[in-house]
């Protein structure tokens, strides 16, 4: 009876225990999935964390290289917009260099008759109270040779014959009065006149053509009388300018 009694205890220790054996061994697995499952997340997250890390090196560094490429670009755009700027002016300074030859104005205007010396000479003429010469420029031309003489009051050759005249007198253009042109060879002219300034003054000046320069003042005579008064007639106070040629 006692033998019968000890087989069940026996029995269900042992159910017990084997029972505790499989419980024990899943918590084991159960346990080990768990670490294994933990290791890969940490695993997975610092790979993450690293990929993180790097990834605003990268893009910096692609900024960079676009910001550089942006500048090259935009110096490049620059130097296409400043190579035709520069060569505007290039062709502004050649058209301005082509016009000063041709700016005649310009040119009279930095002669002034107080810059040449004059030297006075003697004259047989009873009409001519003294008579003077000086070393003057001649008066830039825009014309081209060969030169004629030209007796038309509206040519550019009658309005340089005036400009000669008045740097060898001091006489303004526009006061030059009573004017009588006459020829004194094949490219030389004598221009009688009166400064309508100051009507008491009366001037002979002669004036030569210089091949390629442009006329040019060689004498004045003043004079006591404007001895060429009698060409424009009865009608000579309402000519203001006459010209002639012999």
């Amino acid at each position: 009876m006692e033998d019968e009694q000890l087989y069940p205890s026996r029995l269900n220790r042992y159910e017990k225990k084997r029972k505790n054996t499989k419980w024990l061994t899943l918590f084991v697995v159960v346990g080990t999935i768990l670490i294994f499952t933990l290791i890969s997340l940490v695993i997975f997250t610092d790979s993450d964390e690293d990929n993180t890390e790097d990834a605003p090196e990268e893009m910096v560094d692609s900024e960079e290289e676009n910001d550089q490429n942006d500048d090259d670009s935009l110096d490049e755009d620059q130097e296409e917009i400043e190579d035709p700027n520069e060569n505007t002016n290039d062709l502004e300074s050649d058209s301005v260099d082509q016009e000063q030859p041709n700016d005649s104005s310009d040119d009279f205007a930095e002669q002034n008759p107080d810059d040449f010396d004059r030297e006075i000479i003697s004259s047989d003429d009873e009409n001519v109270d003294y008579a003077y010469t000086s070393n003057w420029a001649p008066i830039p031309t825009v014309q081209e040779e060969p030169h004629e003489i030209t007796w038309d009051q509206s040519s550019v050759d009658w309005n340089e014959m005036m400009r000669a005249a008045s740097l060898a007198t001091d006489v303004a253009v526009d006061d030059i009065y009573y004017v009588w042109v006459s020829g004194n060879g094949p490219q030389s002219v004598i221009a009688t006149f009166t400064n309508s300034a100051n009507l008491d003054e009366h001037f002979r000046v002669y004036i030569t053509w210089i091949e390629n320069q442009g006329w040019q003042p060689e004498r004045v005579d003043v004079l006591h009388s404007h001895d060429e008064m009698h060409r424009f007639g009865s009608n000579s106070t309402e000519d203001n300018d006459e010209q002639g040629e012999e």
